[in-house]
């Protein structure tokens, strides 16, 4: 039996004609011209993405340098005011070891001591300005900062009315350096208001403490 003749580009397999397709379509032949482009692209674009790392590393390295400088600078002065403010509220709460109402803490016996200087605390104990000069000086002398670096002068003032002296000057407890008040230097400064009640009326009293460098 003659078989039927073979197709040209068509193989045999197992009795039946397998197309043999020798000819790549146009996708295939585009492709090494597109990888080979791609080739050639990938190290412009690697340089492009290193620049852009390096730019953005650089802005950021300069922006740390200057937060870190900023805040040094702004930190350390509000510490310092952080410092003096901790340190007169401690000393306004700080117990002198009298049970008297008008001398048990600092800040009793500072009261006192703009009203009534001469009281006796506890009937036998020390004058309520002397008890009050003690405990303060003792108490702000204790921290290194002021031991090793700093000045300090600790004032009471009335709020809201005057106090006259034996010369008619406004009257004001003074505690410490009466020098730094007229000073230029750079200071830190703290405020404590405190009440006294009288016989009279409830009176405002403004508690002071400003340290300055030696």
């Amino acid at each position: 039996m003659v078989g039927k003749p073979t197709p040209p580009g068509t193989v045999m397999l197992h009795g039946k004609h397998r197309p043999r397709h020798r000819n790549l379509s146009p996708d295939r032949r585009s492709r090494p011209k597109a990888a080979e482009a791609a080739g050639k692209s990938r190290p412009v674009k690697a340089q492009t993405t290193m620049v852009l790392i390096l730019l953005v590393m650089l802005l950021f390295a300069g922006t740390v340098i200057f937060l870190l400088t900023f805040a040094k600078n702004i930190s350390q002065s509000d510490w310092m005011n952080l410092y003096v403010h901790n340190m007169l509220l401690s000393l306004m709460r700080s117990d002198t070891g009298y049970t008297d109402p008008n001398c048990k803490l600092v800040s009793d016996a500072l009261s006192c001591a703009f009203f009534s200087p001469g009281y006796i605390c506890d009937q036998n104990g020390p004058t309520c300005l002397g008890l009050a000069n003690r405990t303060a000086t003792e108490y702000v002398e204790r921290f290194s900062l002021i031991k090793k670096s700093y000045r300090y002068l600790l004032t009471v003032e009335p709020q809201g009315f005057n106090v006259l002296d034996n010369n008619g000057e406004p009257f004001k407890i003074i505690i410490g350096d009466a020098g730094i008040a007229v000073e230029r230097q750079t200071k830190f400064t703290a405020n404590e208001q405190m009440r006294k009640p009288t016989a009279t009326g409830v009176y405002n009293l403004n508690a002071r403490l400003t340290i300055m460098m030696k």
